[in-house]
């Protein structure tokens, strides 16, 4: 019993370091395409279009796991990207040039956290957790 006790023990801690390694690389995103990235900025910005020559100022990826799944941060690091009022991330969802805002912030409490992770599943979450941290959601398991 005691020998099995342990075996699974090891094989729990193992499971815990390899999400915990996943977590700290950062996530798995892939690049929208043009229209995406354009319909992202406008759900982002509600409802109005982005100017093309700001666009650069905001980075916009796609989950690999679930393409449904956007993150958008601003790049202060662009050219002509001074910093802005927005100082989180957001988490949109849609496909096309059709997306919603699912949450948006840089303080997020730990419950709307919990919340969130539930609603996109584990692979999306992980392949946005750079996005997620944005918001302040760290450490939810």
């Amino acid at each position: 019993m005691r020998r099995t006790l342990t075996v699974v023990l090891i094989g729990v801690l193992a499971l815990a370091f390899g999400a915990t390694a996943a977590l700290a690389d950062g996530g798995q995103t892939v690049a929208p395409t043009k229209t995406q990235k354009n319909g992202i900025l406008k759900a982002w910005n509600n409802g109005k279009a982005v100017p093309s020559n700001k666009q650069q100022c905001y980075t916009v990826v796609l989950s690999k796991s679930n393409k449904v799944w956007s993150g958008l941060k601003f790049n202060t690091k662009a050219s002509g990207c001074s910093a802005a009022a927005f100082d989180g991330t957001s988490i949109l969802w849609g496909s096309g040039s059709k997306w919603n805002l699912f949450m948006s912030g840089s303080s997020v409490d730990a419950t709307t956290c919990t919340a969130m992770a539930n609603a996109l599943g584990a692979s999306p979450w992980v392949d946005l957790v750079d996005y997620a941290g944005g918001m302040g959601c760290e450490n939810i398991d």
